[in-house]
């Protein structure tokens, strides 16, 4: 920092342009650029991390980790600190006009983490913050990444935000983990083809007085739509509060289908939002690799968004390790790839946007979820266990089938 002051001053601020070799540059200090700074540390790759935003957000897009990002925090001791906050999610629940109409469970997977955990981004990135911070690993807030024409040779083009000072950086590589919306795909003219539905979807994190178990996730069926319901838990909560649920539907006011629970507080958050589904045509361009929503973006329906982020990135990090970032695309691609496509698929039975797909899906759904093999292909698609992870090394191990569900059904129980 001396030596980039001293040749900040020698130009007399001429261009107000600071030229620095860095180290590894990760853009965006969301969940996933945060897991990735910490999966690499653990090989000594000390990336620098910055993010345009002031503070972290308040607002939670995901809000369940899955058991194979549980799988991949373990060895930096992540997982335990995420399970002491978070919920247990032990399956979902199908509703159709007022009754219970099919049910699956994440038991029958069989593996040492069977449930989704339920847990706020916002609480999810306070966990890997302090993780970085324990690493050494400083988030450097309000610095955006512009438009740099020579970002594949890593040469990325910085503004500090509250200075307006510019700085030119030379890294060895840049991750985005940037977004949707990310600067740096757009820098080096990556395609991002896919598709947007045009209806809105909405969103409400609201405490609830209901019926509904609040250990599993809930889908209602409707005539003309559909609803989906996750308890919200922050690991902040305190001892008789209400539940806070998050309700999404492709209905204008998906509250008011909810006709056996009661709002019993004020919204804690309300959005509306169009499902995208698309996919990188190269996850990386020169130097330049992409993670997260910045590669692909899929409806929230698999919960995968965040959790396949986060696989992106360890298997990054392994790569990294090896010195074989040349792998990165042919690792990543097709499995973000059949994922995306089995989400759209997913996701189209569900929006049943027609009145005839709608009836089909009532019909079918409770059906189908009776099947062993439809359920497992739910299961393990939620759970993000569909596919190995090559360099995944360790094997799950898993209780004796009968003992492994006793012990689960105790638990529950208790």
């Amino acid at each position: 920092m001396i030596n980039c002051f001293r040749r900040y001053v020698e130009t007399y601020l001429s261009h107000n342009v600071c030229m620095t070799h860095s180290p590894p540059l990760i853009i965006g200090a969301g969940p996933v650029g945060m897991a990735a700074a910490s999966f690499l540390s653990r090989y000594d790759i000390i990336p620098r991390i910055v993010d345009k935003r002031a503070e972290p957000s308040k607002f939670s897009k995901a809000l369940a980790i899955n058991p194979r990002t549980l799988e991949l925090f373990e060895a930096s001791g992540i997982t335990d600190k995420l399970l002491a906050l978070g919920r247990k999610i032990h399956g979902a629940t199908i509703h159709r006009n007022g009754r219970i109409v099919a049910e699956v469970d994440f038991e029958e997977l069989e593996h040492r983490f069977p449930f989704m955990l339920a847990l706020s981004q916002s609480a999810t990135e306070r966990v890997l913050r302090e993780d970085l911070a324990e690493r050494g690993i400083e988030i450097e807030r309000q610095i955006e990444l512009v438009e740099s024409p020579n970002l594949a040779e890593g040469k990325a083009e910085l503004v500090h935000v509250e200075t307006q000072a510019n700085e030119s950086v030379t890294a060895p590589w840049i991750l985005a983990t940037d977004g949707a919306h990310s600067v740096a795909r757009k820098s080096v003219h990556v395609p991002f083809p896919g598709d947007t539905y045009d209806r809105a979807w909405i969103l409400d994190d609201i405490p609830l007085a209901t019926d509904f178990a609040p250990d599993r996730a809930h889908i209602k069926l409707q005539d003309d739509g559909f609803l989906f319901l996750m308890p919200v838990y922050t690991g902040e909560e305190k001892p008789g509060e209400p539940t806070v649920w998050r309700v999404i539907g492709n209905y204008p006011e998906p509250l008011a289908q909810l006709t056996e629970s009661n709002p019993i507080g004020e919204s804690q958050w309300n959005s509306s939002f169009h499902i995208a589904h698309r996919l990188v045509e190269s996850m990386n361009v020169g130097k330049v690799y992409f993670a997260g929503d910045a590669a692909h973006l899929h409806s929230p329906v698999g919960a995968r968004g965040m959790n396949l982020g986060i696989e992106d990135v360890w298997v990054f990090a392994e790569l990294a390790k090896r010195d074989e970032l040349s792998l990165y695309h042919q690792q990543r691609w097709p499995v973000d790839n059949a994922i995306v496509q089995r989400i759209r698929t997913i996701t189209g039975f569900v929006k049943a946007e027609s009145f005839i797909k709608r009836t089909l899906r009532n019909l079918l759904a409770p059906r189908m979820l009776h099947w062993k093999s439809v359920r497992e292909t739910m299961l393990k698609t939620v759970s993000g266990l569909d596919h190995p992870v090559p360099l995944l090394n360790t094997k799950p191990e898993e209780p004796p089938a009968e003992e492994g569900r006793r012990s689960r059904r105790r638990e529950r129980n208790q």
